[in-house]
């Protein structure tokens, strides 16, 4: 293998490490997210901090929500070398051969910045192909219901999820996922978290992410849960600073709950849409089908306050959406935006996503977004479900204000 590909299998094995995109996060969630940033980014530019921004941005993880930003930390008890901790690591595989792309040193930093977590990657082979396995070992301030969860199926290709609670309350999550993109790329998980904010995850693929290369990642679902629990871990968490912050669960969003959310929109739809799907574990959407055709639904409410406000004034500004977007002032105060766009809200051809939503004046916002496919990550060209008429319709329903 030349230098180059050796090269870029360790950024692959540094980039596992590091913190990862929200990929179940629906994008409507990422842009209500997105503008709450920019409103922030804005009054930190105002008082000179955009630079610090800047600065710590790395030091926070988005996996489970946890935020990393500096707390005073006790020194680790037994120190450990980066050989050692891939060593631990290589020790507790099956019967194989490793080839060691990345191996971090605890306390020194993980990728992301961060010292309360390190972790590793190698390409094993057990005689049937070379296969990508990673771990990552951390401290975190997540309890067990934020830091072991599965992936939402909805919006993320997935053959299954297992999720068990033991008795001491740790949580283990075994979750088999597949890719949006590949038909033969599989990509397990396994993840262990304590109430006192340990966590362990490891991430195996069949092959190489961009090479598959067998039918399934080396371990199956036995011996990843058998991995992810091994009392070894031990050893590397005795190697990381301790937190001085117990650990707390996730503050709920504002706003209704999911289930909620859809019990008001399913009677909005047009008579004769069939929905389906609309269990509320993992968001806010659903599937209708409509006259022959079949979409994807996520809603969100925005209650009355502040931020509601900063949203609104953000919503009736240029730039603020792609270049098909319309807005209309209604005399209440309200202001209704209705949008189309492709892969990114400048893109227009094709069209993947319509959307409509209503900003009242106090900050109370209804927002309706639609992909055309069955989930989250089948989008296509052609007409959707519902018409953008439709889709107005439903989000300034006098329903959603009682």
């Amino acid at each position: 293998m030349s230098f180059e590909d050796e090269f870029a299998q360790a950024l692959r094995g540094a980039v596992a490490l590091a913190p990862e995109p929200g990929l179940h996060a629906l994008a409507a969630a990422a842009e209500r997210r997105g503008r709450r940033r920019r409103n922030q980014r804005r009054a930190l530019a105002a008082g000179g901090l955009a630079a610090v921004l800047v600065a710590t941005a790395g030091l926070t993880t988005v996996i489970g929500g946890g935020s990393h930003a500096a707390h005073p930390a006790t020194e680790p008890v037994r120190p450990m070398t980066a050989e050692e901790s891939i060593d631990l690591f290589t020790s507790l595989l099956p019967q194989g051969k490793s080839r060691v792309l990345f191996a971090g040193t605890p306390a020194q930093g993980a990728p992301n910045g961060d010292r309360y977590q390190t972790g590793g990657t190698v390409l094993f082979d057990d005689g049937k192909g070379e296969s990508l396995i990673s771990y990552t070992v951390s401290r975190t301030e997540l309890t067990p219901e934020a830091g072991a969860v599965c992936m939402d199926g909805f919006s993320m290709p997935q053959e299954s999820c297992e999720r068990t609670v033991a008795a001491d309350g740790s949580a283990l999550v075994v979750d088999k996922l597949k890719d949006r993109n590949s038909d033969d790329h599989r990509e397990w998980r396994a993840t262990w978290a304590a109430p006192d904010g340990r966590r362990v995850m490891i991430i195996e693929h069949n092959g190489q992410p961009a090479t598959p290369n067998r039918q399934s990642p080396p371990l199956d679902a036995e011996q990843l849960r058998a991995l992810v629990t091994a009392p070894a871990w031990g050893r590397l968490f005795d190697a990381l600073p301790a937190r001085e912050n117990a650990p707390k669960p996730p503050t709920p969003e504002p706003g209704p709950k999911a289930e909620e959310l859809l019990a008001a929109l399913v009677p909005l739809l047009p008579p004769g849409a069939v929905p389906s799907g609309q269990d509320g574990r993992n968001g806010p959407h659903l599937t209708v089908t409509y006259e022959g055709r079949t979409s994807m639904l996520s809603v969100s409410v925005t209650p009355p306050g502040e931020r509601g406000i900063e949203d609104k004034k953000y919503a009736e500004s240029e730039g603020s959406a792609g270049p098909l977007a319309v807005r209309e002032r209604r005399p209440d105060g309200s202001t209704v935006v209705t949008n189309r766009f492709g892969n990114g809200k400048t893109a227009v051809d094709p069209i993947l996503h319509w959307s409509a939503a209503v900003h009242y004046a106090d900050g109370r916002a209804i927002e309706l977004n639609e992909w055309n496919g069955e989930n989250g990550f089948t989008f296509r060209p052609g007409t959707p479900a519902l018409s953008l008429d439709q889709l107005k319709a439903i989000v300034t329903a006098p329903a959603w204000l009682r």
